[in-house]
């Protein structure tokens, strides 16, 4: 697990959570679940793959309002994909072909 990254990305996360945390409930209810193992991530103490179901926090983008901040989501995919392990063969191939739909969309 590349510590550095993990730290970057739970910064990352921890500063737009900041951000959206002040006007929005549903952030601030994201930032509090998170709040720990952010914390743990800087701390460098992630030494072994999380669970993905273990990183809380997917539903305030599938089913929640958080869609809507691109940047959250981004960060928050970001953060997930390195507590979990990093980026496997299969999360690349799959990161592509989001990327490629994005690119392609009006």
């Amino acid at each position: 697990m590349d510590q550095a990254l993990i730290k970057q990305t739970s910064i990352a996360l921890e500063d737009l959570l900041k951000i959206y945390a002040k006007n929005d409930p549903e952030a601030q209810s994201l930032f509090g679940a998170l709040k720990p193992i952010i914390d743990d991530a800087k701390a460098g103490k992630i030494q072994s793959p999380m669970d993905w179901g273990d990183v809380p926090g997917g539903w305030f983008f599938m089913e929640g309002t958080l869609r809507k901040y691109r940047d959250l989501e981004s960060a928050f995919s970001k953060f997930q994909i390195e507590v979990t392990g990093g980026e496997t063969p299969d999360v690349k191939a799959a990161l592509q072909a989001i990327r490629a739909m994005r690119a392609n969309k009006p």
